[in-house]
């Protein structure tokens, strides 16, 4: 069996998935498989977490940038 239908991989995109991160999967072998995620989702992640009104998330590489500020 690929390890790119195994369930405990299928479970982790899934969890990968309802957190919000884009997720795609690419399988290099039987036994190795990658697994990708998109960058501006981990940057939304990180957004929906911050619950002050004026911020800025952004990637400056290679630091993930967080800009709050006063009105």
């Amino acid at each position: 069996m690929s390890i790119a239908v195994h369930a405990e991989v299928e479970k982790a995109l899934r969890r990968l998935r309802n957190m919000g991160l884009r997720v795609s999967l690419t399988p290099v072998s039987d036994d190795v498989a990658l697994i990708f995620i998109t960058l501006q989702s981990v940057l939304n992640l990180i957004r929906k977490q911050i619950k002050y009104p004026n911020v800025e998330v952004r990637y400056e590489e290679p630091f993930i940038v967080i800009k709050v500020w006063k009105q």
